[in-house]
């Protein structure tokens, strides 16, 4: 297994301890959104880590989007499907609590909607970063 995929699992690891922490400190708005935002920015950044792990790693040069691609076509109920699905449902969640988060911040309005999709989100992200394993994992028995 490539450095480059053990150190995106590590971050991905990471981020989710610092969400842990983050929705442990949901009644301390300041300290709240702070983790939170440094937590979508650093799953951002772990994207682009993937992306140059499958580069380096894969023989052709495809990256995680090609392969992702790769894999609709193949086959459409895949692992790594399902992985893709939730993890682009968990940065679409993020975008919603920011903007919902930010709003119950200025305007004390929205604490309704900001929690539903607060459990939205952590069922998807709980799913991306279980998946990630299996689906690296998957990669590694492969070779």
């Amino acid at each position: 297994m490539s450095s480059l995929v053990i150190a995106a699992l590590v971050v991905n690891v990471l981020v989710v301890a610092g969400l842990c922490y983050g929705i442990s400190r949901r009644r301390e708005p300041a300290v709240h959104m702070k983790v939170m935002t440094a937590c979508f920015v650093v799953d951002l950044l772990n994207v682009i880590l993937v992306e140059v792990a499958a580069r380096v790693t894969h023989n052709e040069s495809q990256g995680a989007v090609e392969q992702g691609l790769r894999s609709f076509y193949d086959n459409l109920f895949s692992l790594l499907n399902f992985h893709i699905l939730v993890s682009v449902i968990a940065i679409v969640c993020y975008i919603i609590a920011i903007r919902t988060g930010r709003r119950l911040y200025r305007t004390g309005e929205g604490r309704s909607l900001h929690r539903k999709n607060a459990l939205v989100f952590v069922v998807v992200r709980l799913a991306s970063f279980v998946t990630s394993f299996m689906v690296s994992w998957e990669k590694v028995s492969a070779s």
